[in-house]
């Protein structure tokens, strides 16, 4: 998973909106949401929890 995916998924992890993550990144909110399905997709998750859970684990 490239670095700006693993970014993306620890703010999400942090509970972080696609929004405020937008807002963290100065980037637009459908620039951010594009990462987030990407993310779901690629690993086959369906929520963001499952997002968060993973990327604490990788982290840990």
């Amino acid at each position: 998973m490239t670095a700006r995916l693993q970014r993306v998924a620890g703010l999400v992890a942090r509970g972080l909106s696609n929004r405020k993550i937008a807002e963290d990144l100065v980037l637009s909110l459908r620039t951010v949401e594009g990462p987030v399905d990407h993310i779901l997709t690629k690993l086959g998750f369906t929520s963001r929890a499952q997002i968060a859970t993973w990327a604490a684990r990788q982290s840990g």
